[in-house]
């Protein structure tokens, strides 16, 4: 045990002197890097300007000819190359692809050309990078424009490796809660949900869509099966709008059985923003550098395949008869109908302020908003019982659609980032966030109070079976329920800050070097009530507040030499339970605990700040090796850990939550689940 202790404190000091030594970045900007040589002596050419035009990108090369722009935003650039007595030289088309680097090899002729005349040269982008160590996919806007996808998981299904069952996300046969889900370098996962996505943002506001299926750096934790990771648009310099209304009915045929009757409308408006470009400047007060905004907005409206209902006779045969269920839900923490005029519901909307204060400054501002109702039982991936949810429409209540479980969630998250480049090699981030997330189960926005028990009603003539000379069996009803309702009621609750900061520093042009830390501190609400019909609160529930806390160190390293690739890095992730563990540990009478467990908890977890942690260390390490320009081999090996479901750690650990039947209790000492991959 000592032993651990001090060989966890000698990894947690490496890292922090690793981040005092560098100073570095996040995931979203890319790296245009390259040579520019002599067309005939194939010399490298000091002194070169190279330029991203429309920006205040830009670099000059060393006296090797070499070049690196370290903070270049995702997007597709113009980039001019010119040095006097030589052509200058243009690349139309450069795309810059976020968190990875984009090499152009510039050979430049001498000048015979008129004065101002020009040089354009068109690249062709190669199939992938042949220097990348993991099994990346990226989706750009473009793409996403003439995709036929309505939200996020659509556009993470496409992907090699992604299949979407039950509207759930798995990456490589993993788990939907394994995935990271990431915005902006940021986690915006809602942990009591266990579906692995939590703001659902609107496909038009993504710049780029990451998917990694395999070998992710040390940069990425809490996921064990892959990683999503989106950003976000920023606006330009000029007003861009758009208004878009998709549909499957035309109008005409609301009814018909064979569309879903659903509804689109997206509408985004971009370019500088208007108080600090124009009214000010007219006033006589000149706000340094530009200010951009970016506003998305979409709403899909559906009734699916669930607002027809066939009817079944009394031998629960269908009678031939088709009735349309009602159209709108009503959800107790929505309130007006307005929000769910359809069987399925979903809002979602983002905006994003950019201050570009000066060339190596940058602040930025973004809020993101979502909201879904329906009636999917997908949208809870673990109840109170541990038990996965039948698939999406709950067929039970078909004949009373009304009294079946209505899901909405709310989520929103605000955060602001600061971006700020040192010097011509070495740039940090600094990111600051607030998630929330709220979900309410409840049968169209009743409380849990107001709950009948569902009964099928037995209709005539009774069909019954004899199981012996006194006994019989009566067969009630066709098998859907007539009257009550579901058998849970839930509320959950989370409310997560996060402080991160990433420093990416480039020694030499074959050594990238990335380190940072992240802390996340949250609150998280459950309440869980099983068959409400029973007082005082259901025949089981599990209601609890904790304040847990989690986050990571790390660092990683990119090498290139003799042609080959090497990324190496660490990564420590640390997790405090929080004091509802901490003092339920400690109080044997008023835990329902074993002592082993409580044992196991205290030998197994550190002392630190009044509260009780526990570590993972986690080593990564990938190699690459271009064979051609179309060919690569590479391996990577990696330790990937996610920490225990909520649900898993601090159900029913007390006493006073305890009913007199067999249940299942919350092991506090549980570890993280963890992946060897290779």
């Amino acid at each position: 045990m000592n032993r651990f202790r001090l060989y966890t404190l000698l990894i947690a000091l490496l890292v922090c002197g690793l981040l005092v030594s560098a100073m570095g970045q996040d995931s979203a900007p890319g790296i245009l890097k390259g040579r520019v040589t002599d067309k005939i002596t194939k010399e490298g050419l000091p002194s070169v300007n190279v330029i991203v035009k429309g920006t205040y990108y830009g670099a000059t090369t060393d006296i090797d000819g070499n070049f690196t722009i370290p903070t270049v935003n995702a997007g597709v650039y113009v980039v001019e190359i010119k040095l006097l007595g030589y052509k200058l030289v243009q690349y139309p088309a450069v795309r810059i692809v976020s968190g990875t680097s984009t090499t152009l090899e510039v050979t430049l002729e001498e000048t015979s050309l008129s004065l101002g005349q020009e040089v354009v040269v068109l690249g062709e982008k190669p199939l992938f990078n042949i220097e990348e160590t993991s099994s990346k996919r990226s989706i750009r806007s473009e793409d996403l424009a003439v995709a036929a996808v309505q939200n996020v998981q659509d556009v993470v299904a496409l992907q090699v490796g992604v299949v979407k069952s039950d509207d759930q996300i798995h990456i490589r046969g993993g788990r939907s809660y394994e995935n990271a889900y990431v915005i902006d370098g940021i986690s915006v996962q809602d942990p009591l949900a266990g579906t692995g996505f939590g703001i659902q943002l609107p496909p038009g506001a993504i710049q780029e869509a990451e998917v990694i299926t395999g070998g992710y750096n040390a940069e990425y934790g809490q996921a064990t099966s892959g990683v999503v990771s989106l950003t976000t648009r920023e606006g330009g310099e000029k007003l861009v709008g758009a208004f878009a209304h998709k549909q499957d009915h035309y109008g005409l045929n609301n009814n018909a059985l064979s569309n879903a009757n659903t509804d689109i409308y997206d509408f985004s408006l971009s370019g500088p923003e208007p108080i600090t470009t124009y009214l000010f400047p007219s006033l006589g007060f000149d706000v340094p550098g530009k200010v951009s905004f970016f506003v998305n907005a979409n709403v899909n409206f559906s009734d699916g395949y669930t607002r027809w209902v066939e009817r079944v006779n009394s031998d629960g045969l269908p009678d031939g008869w088709i009735v349309k269920a009602p159209s709108g839900l009503k959800s107790g923490i929505v309130g007006s109908s307005f929000w769910s005029p359809r069987r399925s519901n979903n809002w979602s909307a983002f905006t994003k302020l950019t201050w570009k204060i000066s060339p190596t400054l940058k602040l930025a501002y973004s809020g993101a908003f979502s909201l879904g109702v329906n009636q999917n039982s997908q949208m809870i991936q673990t109840t109170l019982e541990y038990q996965e949810p039948r698939p999406g429409y709950q067929f039970l209540f078909q004949n009373i659609p009304d009294s079946a479980n209505t899901y909405a969630q709310i989520n929103s998250q605000q955060s602001l980032s600061l971006t700020n480049t040192i010097n011509s090699k070495t740039f940090y981030e600094i990111r600051l966030s607030r998630f929330l997330s709220h979900l309410r189960a409840d049968a169209n926005g009743k409380s849990w109070e107001q709950y009948l028990q569902a009964k099928d009603v037995a209709t005539l003539p009774l069909i019954y079976r004899r199981i012996s000379q006194d006994s019989v069996i009566v067969v009630p009803g066709d098998g859907f329920y007539d009257t009550g309702g579901p058998s849970t009621w839930r509320d959950q609750f989370v409310d997560e800050y996060t402080f991160k900061f990433d420093v990416t520093s480039h020694f030499d042009e074959k050594n990238k070097f990335k380190a940072g830390f992240e802390s996340r501190f949250q609150k998280l609400q459950m309440i869980d009530i099983s068959q409400p019909w029973v007082k005082p609160l259901g025949y089981d529930n599990d209601i609890y507040t904790v304040k847990p806390a989690l986050g990571a160190l790390y660092a990683q390293d990119n090498l290139t030499y003799g042609g080959m690739i090497l990324n190496f890095g660490l990564r420590f992730d640390y997790w405090f339970p929080g004091s509802y563990v901490d003092n339920a540990m400690r109080n044997d009478s008023a835990s329902l605990v074993s002592s082993t467990i409580r044992k196991r908890y205290f030998d197994d977890t550190f002392a630190l700040f009044g509260y009780r942690w526990k570590g993972r260390l986690s080593p990564r390490l990938a190699i690459a090796h271009p064979v051609s320009d179309n060919q690569t081999l590479f391996f990577s090996y990696g330790h990937f850990s996610k920490f225990p479901r909520p649900q898993y750690v601090y159900t029913k650990l007390l006493r006073s939550s305890a009913r007199s039947t067999a249940q299942t209790i919350g092991n506090p000492d549980l570890n993280p689940e963890t992946t060897v991959a290779y």
